[in-house]
């Protein structure tokens, strides 16, 4: 173990530097599973805690590739360091010549040339661990946000209470999920305190069985090794305190954003001062982020019919299609079903009608074109850029005049059980 020790600075740069290639090649991967999780939602709700778990883990995902980039730039001065001291050895004082105030200050700020090599090896050394301990810590916090959304989906359940739209952790949990949250706080500051609580002989003995409890629902056996290895000699309590601040800038680092162009306009609203790229699907890659908004085939078409498409939100819709046909059955028994090697659960409701669907759908939105109805019927249609079910008008241009034209799509809503019309989004095209 010693001689691996001493030559571990090896295995960490090749570890960081393949670790590093794998997370930069899988990052596009990582970020297109954005647009299929935002799909999810779109449809149910109930898919929020994965969503939070895929975000969380792609923070960590980053989060672990600055702390090796970091990592590898730390090592790489450290063998910069070796080789300039196998070179000039020693820092010659005298040799520089200066005066005698310099010369003390320097000796006592820097020291010999060795002891900065110890301390760079050190320093690249925990922060390689600390690497990974800061990825184990969003993984915990992950861990406990979906232990804190299942204990109030069971209380929602248990009681037969519906949970507000809230996607944070309190959403109708009651009582119960504040004291988790509180005991939570209090789990936090002894980790943040490096085992103040556990310390101390007045709360050591009640504090035992909250550590048992918490260190399951946040993965801790994954870390606690790192942790304790870390925090039991002096230098590395002083990087573990500051181990909060290191996820802290980490979290700002993702979350930063120039803002610029103090006078444009911040928001499109209803797009009737916007030429929006997005809203054209052969303009640049969709973006998942518009799954909401209705498009068209392209600003300029090429042909007598502009293709509007209007998406299919289940999440917002299917309230909306109950109030206009109550007696509507659905077309698809939704939920998780088996089909392949194993066939269980039926999926289609063979006595759906597709002309009550189509009719009812077509009461949810309106079309209109330069101010008027459009007057063109609906059909289904799944796009195959977009990978979303919704409608899709065949809007016929071919007596317009040449010039600027606009599409507006307005959508029904629910007020208070009442049936209302949103101001709808506008899209221009030129013929």
């Amino acid at each position: 173990m010693d001689n691996l020790q001493q030559e571990s600075w090896q295995l960490e740069l090749i570890i960081s530097g393949f670790v590093i290639f794998l997370l930069i090649g899988g990052w596009p991967v990582v970020t297109g599973l954005e647009s299929d999780l935002r799909l999810l939602l779109t449809d149910d709700r109930g898919y929020m805690p994965v969503f939070f778990l895929y975000m969380t883990g792609r923070t960590a995902y980053l989060s672990l590739l600055i702390c090796l980039i970091v990592h590898v730039v730390m090592r790489g001065l450290w063998i910069a360091a070796v080789g300039l001291r196998s070179v000039s050895g020693e820092i010659d004082y005298r040799a520089l010549q200066f005066r005698d105030r310099y010369e003390d200050w320097l000796q006592r700020r820097i020291g010999s040339f060795d002891d900065y090599l110890l301390r760079l090896e050190q320093y690249c050394s925990v922060l390689f661990s600390i690497a990974f301990l800061i990825l184990f810590c969003f993984l915990s916090l992950g861990s406990w946000a979906l232990f804190m959304i299942a204990v109030q989906e069971g209380i929602s359940w248990v009681t037969g209470t519906e949970l507000s739209n809230n996607t944070g952790v309190f959403r109708g949990g009651g009582w119960l999920t504040g004291v988790l949250f509180l005991l939570s706080v209090l789990y936090f500051i002894d980790f943040a305190t490096l085992g103040f609580f556990k310390r101390n002989r007045y709360t050591a003995r009640p504090y035992y069985y909250l550590y048992r409890f918490m260190g399951w629902i946040t993965l801790a056996r994954l870390y606690r090794p790192l942790y304790y290895n870390l925090i039991d000699q002096r230098f590395g309590r002083r990087l573990a305190r500051l181990l909060p601040v290191f996820i802290f800038l980490i979290l700002c680092i993702v979350s930063v954003k120039m803002v610029k162009y103090a006078y444009y306009p911040a928001f499109i609203q209803d797009g009737s001062a916007f030429i929006d790229s997005g809203s054209y699907m052969d303009e640049g890659e969709w973006n998942s982020i518009r799954l909401h908004q209705a498009t068209l085939e392209s600003r300029f078409p090429d042909h007598d019919y502009v293709e509007v498409f209007v998406p299919y939100l289940p999440t917002t819709d299917n309230d909306v299609l109950r109030a206009i046909d109550p007696g509507l059955a659905v077309s698809r028994y939704t939920g998780m079903k088996l089909e392949g090697a194993f066939t269980v659960g039926t999926q289609s409701n063979a006595k759906a009608s597709n002309d009550s669907l189509l009719l009812a759908f077509d009461a949810l939105h309106k079309v209109s074109l330069n101010g008027s109805a459009a007057g063109v019927k609906p059909r289904f249609h799944t796009h195959s850029v977009r990978e979303q079910p919704g409608l899709l008008y065949m809007v016929p241009t071919h007596d317009l005049p040449p010039g600027e034209h606009a599409v507006r799509v307005q959508n029904r809503y629910l007020d208070n059980g009442n049936l209302e019309w949103n101001e709808g989004y506008r899209i221009y095209f030129y013929k």
